[in-house]
């Protein structure tokens, strides 16, 4: 066994306990307090290694719009009420991956099955009850956190640019998520998986996450990376396209972006 096995992961298939933690999770947010938009109420959720809190305001802007998501909030990674995430869109989060992508390609990979992980909760642990946590195994950790050490002299050297720690966007990415849940999943007040599909909310949410880098990955040639404008790249890349079908990815597909780190069951 090397110390890269601790990441090796099999293809997930969704079942009934998985369907169950998103929802203890959809409830606990229903609870969560609330202000006014001018005015949200902050729930923190984790603390991260390097102290920094992954947190809530509640209500979100989805509130306001003329069909109100009215259990919108949200999501926050920073410290002494800075948000690092406040202007996170989709197309920030992709540019993050492609970067890892140019950086080293092993590490991109081993990211994305941090990712899928984080998709299907299989690190996270219930801290009390009716609350469920990204927590990864100790080795785990240990094991993200040479990567996240990497990382920061990667982006330096390749990008000279300091970018959000990768606990950072592990944790906003599993806030993104557990919000979009919220979206679609509750009827009258209560966790309700059965007015749309299970893999709306969550797992759409994070495999667009995944898929999007990944494609434009397959794309890349590494004698060009050091010419390549990201933004440039992604704008070409997503504008025509529709948004609702970044998340169309099999698992086939999904062991291909990230083998030998993500296998078939």
């Amino acid at each position: 066994m090397t110390e890269h096995d601790i990441i090796i992961t099999k293809i997930f298939r969704s079942n009934e306990n998985f369907i169950n933690q998103r929802s203890v999770r959809i409830a606990e947010a229903i609870a969560f307090k609330s202000g006014t938009i001018g005015n949200p109420m902050k729930t923190v959720i984790s603390v991260l290694p390097n102290g920094k809190e992954a947190y809530f305001l509640k209500p979100g802007k989805e509130t306001l719009r003329a069909t109100p998501n009215i259990h919108d909030m949200f999501p926050n990674v920073g410290s002494n009420n800075q948000s690092e995430t406040d202007d996170y869109t989709f197309e920030i989060m992709w540019e993050y991956l492609i970067k890892i992508s140019i950086i080293n390609q092993i590490t991109f990979k081993k990211v994305l099955v941090l990712l899928y992980r984080l998709c299907f909760l299989l690190d996270h642990q219930e801290v009390e009850t009716g609350k469920l946590r990204y927590s990864p195994s100790k080795g785990l950790s240990d094991y993200i956190d040479k990567i996240d050490f990497s990382l920061k002299d990667g982006f330096k050297d390749k990008f000279k640019t300091e970018e959000i720690g990768l606990w950072e966007y592990l944790h906003f990415i599993d806030l993104l998520g557990w919000n979009e849940d919220l979206k679609y999943h509750i009827v009258e007040g209560k966790p309700d998986f059965k007015k749309h599909d299970k893999k709306v909310g969550r797992v759409n949410t994070i495999l667009s996450v995944i898929n999007v880098p990944s494609i434009i990955n397959g794309f890349l040639r590494t004698n060009y990376y050091n010419k390549i404008d990201v933004k440039l790249l992604l704008s070409t890349f997503v504008e025509p396209r529709e948004p609702k079908n970044f998340w169309d990815i099999s698992n086939e597909q999904l062991v291909k972006y990230a083998r030998p780190y993500l296998i078939s069951a």
